[in-house]
């Protein structure tokens, strides 16, 4: 039976999320902050500082705090000490490390992808026809001029030829421009950024197996449909506008999913479980089989079956949870060869789904399955937790801006179950107090409420403490 696909884009002042659930399940995630827009995707005139050979590789000015790295193996020739080159970054900035950065640049599109300094054209491996294969790559060769090569997405097999080649002309357009910018702009700068979470949903998952794409924020429906009436008809009605007063999350019931994904245990179908633990190094994931109910079968069948369930829910979280770098999982010991080569087969099969490049290693000589997933930007829990000031790290607390979403939701829980009749107090951290009280939030708590909201900060111990009283309490 085939998935039913929907996509929901929840849009606030401070953040934007989109989910992607199959048959009411969810399936992959993005958050997009206001404050902080991940750098990766972004194209720069970059100045090189520092070429260092023990490193293999180079510092790069582009025109931010910390200087990007540019490693050897991603250049496209050797570079001189205030030499100007055009890159783009391919892993976010760390507290402690600017970001990586490479020469083989690539500009995505709906239906293909462009790359810089080649020729090269490349077709979707599950574009299977030879007869389309070839169509595609016709179109290519006459609309792409000499140095830009061309990678044609899955998308393209079933489109029309004319929604093709104005996807091919708008990339050649907007690489024209880089390659223009570049050759004005007289120091580091950047030349080119991803579009917002908005134009991403439209552009990387409205594919052919989407039922539709629901937003609460009518800008960013009026947007979507724009870009939905240069495809066609039939894209247009996939777009949706949310008007229930129920928040969107919560009416998809896609609130407590998104909690789960903080939590270090995570329960299988099946009666087991498996545990999550973060390092510096490395994630670990343990498999446990819990309350598995064996029903008289051998040791080694019900090890098999349980790491299977695992397996799938491993390959979810890992997406859910943007989990990157090196993954270490402990499946429960199996006897048998064939359950090993079944198993890894089918891990191998789940991270196909992931939109980042995931790679399963294989198993070592202690049974434990090794797993590499690019890592391009912060872990999911990065994004809501911050070390706390009073155990100095080995804790996390809700950031400010969490906090006062938390509130947010609270609130219009309540009001599900009646109006406000009189106005109301809340009482909460400073942090969180602040982010309230811009006039952005303060337009929405009124809306909710439909009476004055005093917001009060307090010194609490607990950043999760907060009240909600009537004002005349």
């Amino acid at each position: 039976m085939k998935a039913m696909r929907n996509l929901l884009l929840q849009a606030r002042e401070e953040e934007m999320i989109l989910a992607v659930l199959e048959n009411g399940i969810l399936s992959d995630l993005a958050v997009e902050s206001a404050e902080s827009r991940d750098l990766v995707g972004g194209i720069y005139k970059g100045i090189v500082k520092n070429v260092v050979p023990s490193l293999n590789g180079m510092f790069v000015d582009i025109g931010i705090a910390k200087n990007g790295f540019l490693r050897m193996k991603n250049t496209q020739q050797n570079h001189a000490e205030g030499e100007a080159i055009l890159v783009q970054v391919e892993k976010d900035s760390t507290e402690t490390k600017g970001p990586l950065m490479t020469e083989k640049i690539g500009l995505p599109g709906k239906y293909a992808v462009a790359l810089f300094h080649t020729d090269y054209i490349g077709i979707s491996k599950k574009i299977r026809k030879e007869e389309t294969r070839e169509k595609l790559r016709l179109e290519v060769q006459k609309i792409c001029p000499a140095g830009m090569g061309v990678i044609v997405r899955t998308a393209a097999e079933s489109i029309e030829p004319d929604i093709f080649r104005r996807d091919l002309m708008n990339l050649r357009n907007i690489g024209e421009i880089i390659q223009k910018r570049f050759r004005v702009e007289k120091g580091p700068a950047l030349l080119y950024r991803e579009g917002d979470l908005a134009v991403r949903a439209f552009r990387d998952y409205m594919t052919g197996d989407t039922e539709c794409l629901i937003t609460n924020d009518r800008k960013i429906y009026q947007r979507l449909l724009d870009m939905a009436s240069r495809e066609s008809e039939e894209e247009q009605k996939k777009i949706r506008l949310y008007e229930s007063e129920i928040p969107l999350f919560t009416g998809y019931h896609v609130d407590e999913q998104l909690e789960g994904l903080f939590q270090r245990e995570v329960s299988l179908e099946s009666g087991g479980s498996i545990v999550i633990d973060y390092t510096e190094a490395l994630t670990a994931i343990d498999v446990n089989s819990g309350s598995f109910q064996s029903k008289g079968l051998p040791h080694s069948e019900l090890a098999f079956l349980v790491n299977c369930s695992a397996a799938k829910e491993i390959a979810r979280q890992i997406r859910l949870r943007a989990i990157g770098g090196i993954i270490m999982v402990d499946f429960l010991d199996m006897d048998r060869e064939s359950h090993k080569e079944k198993l890894l087969e089918l891990l191998k099969q789940e991270v196909r789904k992931d939109h980042v490049k995931t790679v399963v290693c294989g198993m070592t000589s202690l049974g434990l399955v090794e797993i590499t997933r690019k890592r391009t930007g912060h872990r999911l829990y990065e994004k809501y937790y911050e070390n706390c000031p009073c155990c100095h790290g080995t804790g996390k607390i809700l950031t400010g801006t969490s906090m006062a979403e938390r509130i947010l939701r609270d609130l219009e829980k309540k009001r599900m179950i009646g109006p406000f009749k009189t106005g109301i107090r809340i009482r909460c951290c400073e942090e969180a107090a602040e982010i309230l009280n811009k006039p952005i939030n303060q337009q929405h708590l009124r809306k909710i409420v439909n009476h004055d909201v005093l917001i009060e900060s307090r010194d609490y111990k607990n950043r999760l403490t907060y009240e909600i009283s009537f004002a005349e309490d």
